[in-house]
């Protein structure tokens, strides 16, 4: 991810316990506050899962499944290089709730710490 203004902007270290750590997320997605900040920050992270995915996948109708997906950026990367099957989870309903419809197979709601 590129570093660029992220500044106090994560202060995932400082988070001690499983709810506060939701609550960050929670906060964050609101609004498509964590989207817009991927934009500004020239995240280049799901781009980077597919290619290396591509890489050793020689089937794209595998089942893949996205832990962490947050927004579902990774989703969204997967489906556009023809990768057809994936289910995903995230430890935040509200990131879970920005997911455009239909995008992932099944999605969960899960801790993962």
């Amino acid at each position: 991810m590129a570093q660029k203004d992220i500044g106090n902007k994560v202060p995932l270290h400082t988070l001690k316990t499983t709810n506060q750590v939701r609550d960050f997320y929670n906060d964050w997605g609101g609004e498509k506050k964590y989207d817009q900040d991927m934009l500004d920050w020239d995240y280049t992270g799901p781009k980077e899962v597919v290619d290396t995915l591509k890489e050793y996948a020689t089937d794209k109708d595998m089942l893949i499944f996205d832990a962490g997906c947050g927004s579902g950026l990774v989703g969204q990367a997967l489906r556009d290089q023809g990768f057809l099957k994936f289910d995903g989870a995230d430890l935040s309903q509200t990131l879970l709730d920005a997911i455009p419809p239909n995008l992932y197979r099944s999605l969960y709601q899960v801790d993962l710490n």
